[in-house]
């Protein structure tokens, strides 16, 4: 059974609070002892533990949604797995949360940073009093996986009551109920796994205190597609689509390694500095050494070093 009561009887967080599996522990358990951790099968996947989902359904969901977020509703097709990029701004076009979203025919999925996810919450609840739509926040109900597929893992039939949410060729998400009644067979693996590869592949997640600091283009989300140029009015739209077509962007995000640096040097940077002590950036995401930031410009010259 996968549970959020077994997968931290059986692991614990790291310093960055991202969950690791503890192999060596899982046999002292005797109500655990036939549990997936010890099992090395193929299906590679992490808990995700400090991402969550909101489910939004209605008459009105869709028509709702589409005023908001910077994604086209119209283009997310209900028999399809494949995930959307999307995001919510302010009026002023600032980030209030960004996500993968997926339409399973009656709901919309929408997988996020928990703490986005409550945030994100509060903000729709305030425009959806004159539609007829719901907004549930699934942290207490479901667990979020992280899977690399390969051809097990594309449709995993053994888990009952799932979504799964296909954001690359090797990589999907999979919503789950907590306390699962079936025991899937994975190989679990630590979640930083999972954050090395969204920094290297340039996704992040707002998280923390950057909601509403940060114009969708400032974190590359118009690379990613999430952001539709041509589906009409959202909240935020004018600034974002003046930002595209007659302004110039004056951040992007731009991966950096930092290897060199102790770990605990590392940790503790929030900034980017040019070789003459200039500041050149922000530090967004990072994980032993590896560094998501948004640098001034579009172009910068010199690399930067926490």
């Amino acid at each position: 059974m996968v549970s959020r009561s077994t997968l931290e009887q059986l692991g614990h967080y790291d310093t960055w609070g991202d969950y690791t599996p503890n192999f060596s522990d899982s046999s002292s358990d005797k109500n655990i002892e036939n549990s997936t951790l010890n099992t090395s099968e193929q299906v590679k996947t992490c808990w995700l533990n400090q991402f969550s989902a909101l489910k939004i359904y209605g008459a009105d969901a869709e028509r709702f949604l589409q005023g908001q977020l910077t994604c086209n509703l119209s283009e997310i097709i209900s028999d399809s797995k494949t995930a959307h990029y999307g995001a919510c701004c302010t009026a002023k076009g600032r980030v209030v949360a960004n996500f993968n979203i997926r339409f399973d025919g009656e709901n919309y999925w929408l997988v996020l940073q928990t703490k986005s996810a409550e945030i994100l919450d509060k903000h729709l609840q305030k425009y959806k009093v004159f539609f007829k739509a719901t907004i549930e926040n699934c942290q207490n109900t479901h667990l979020i996986l992280g899977q690399w597929k390969n051809t097990d893992t594309t449709n995993p039939s053994d888990i009952s009551n799932h979504q799964t949410l296909i954001i690359s060729d090797n990589r999907q998400f999979v919503i789950i109920e907590d306390t699962t009644d079936n025991d899937p067979l994975f190989e679990w693996v630590p979640t930083l796994e999972w954050q090395l590869d969204n920094i290297n592949e340039g996704i992040y997640f707002v998280d923390n205190d950057q909601h509403e600091q940060w114009i969708p283009q400032h974190i590359n989300w118009h690379k990613l597609d999430g952001i539709s140029f041509n589906k009409g009015c959202y909240t935020g739209q004018e600034i974002v689509a003046r930002l595209q077509y007659l302004g110039k962007a004056k951040k992007a995000l731009y991966h950096y390694s930092a290897k060199n640096k102790p770990d605990s040097q590392a940790q503790v940077a929030t900034q980017l500095f040019d070789h003459q002590g200039k500041k050149q950036g922000d530090i967004l995401l990072q994980r032993h050494g590896e560094i998501l930031a948004a640098l001034n410009g579009e172009s910068p010259e010199t690399c930067p070093v926490p």
